[in-house]
């Protein structure tokens, strides 16, 4: 199916993209990665801690919603670098700048951690794409992915709707989010996209995976989970949508 997708998308609807991987380490990493890219990544940069750094360490290991939020976040480039205690992760600023990019500077930053030494293994990494098909209509964001739901007598056809579920595929779990009238704000809090917002996940666990075996793989790893992400994208839309915006191939 892969060699059926579209390379891009004209009417690029993408507003977020995030790698993140979760590990165990001999110290909170959230201590020491924020000076270690401070000091490597080149160029501006900038670094903000995020509220959940101000929750006490003892509450965050007890609270599983807390033990992987990022603690801290840097400003490089195209790219934002999350950390936490036990987890790192990558987003893009917008506008996207595409999968090589992507993944290039997700290898490089993941050598960095090599010379930090506390990572020891790690059980999950992920992929999480969110897109946004915009249309005013409630009726039209519905209409505009392959979407069945009935309850009871009831189908749904032009209601607002929140639903999530968990697909098992192969090696992964892709979490599938669909959301209607949902308004997506730039960072000055100026409404660039209004509609129907399409949110994958796509997770991988891992067994304690040694980080040297891990990072060794790990371009394969990201162009699978990139895939595999992508593969589950487009099935959702209808080919009306997908016509709408705009599909470039090969």
């Amino acid at each position: 199916m892969s060699s059926q997708l579209p390379i891009k998308l004209t009417a690029e609807p993408l507003i977020d993209a995030v790698f993140e991987m979760r590990f165990k380490s001999s110290v909170a990493a959230s201590n020491i990665l924020p000076g270690i890219f401070f000091k490597n990544l080149e160029g501006e940069k900038k670094i903000e801690q995020l509220g959940a750094a101000s929750v006490p360490k003892e509450i965050r290991d007890n609270d599983s919603n807390l033990q992987y939020t990022p603690l801290t976040r840097i400003f490089w480039g195209n790219f934002i670098i999350l950390i936490g205690d036990a987890s790192f992760g990558i987003a893009c600023k917008l506008p996207y700048p595409g999968w090589n990019n992507f993944k290039e500077f997700i290898l490089k930053a993941t050598q960095i951690l090599v010379d930090v030494g506390t990572i020891q293994n790690v059980y999950r990494y992920s992929m999480k794409y969110v897109d946004i098909i915009p249309s005013a209509r409630l009726q039209d964001q519905i209409s505009s992915v392959k979407l069945k739901v009935q309850i009871g007598e009831h189908k749904l056809e032009k209601e607002n709707i929140q639903i999530r579920i968990e697909i098992p595929r192969t090696i992964y779990i892709q979490a599938v989010q669909i959301m209607s009238s949902v308004k997506a704000e730039s960072v000055d809090k100026k409404i660039i996209s209004e509609g129907l917002v399409i949110d994958i996940d796509t997770i991988c666990n891992l067994q304690d995976e040694k980080f040297d075996d891990f990072l060794t793989r790990l371009e394969d790893k990201l162009e699978d989970i990139h895939t595999a992400n992508k593969e589950m994208f487009f099935s959702c839309l209808t080919a009306e949508t997908l016509e709408r915006l705009g599909p470039i191939y090969e």
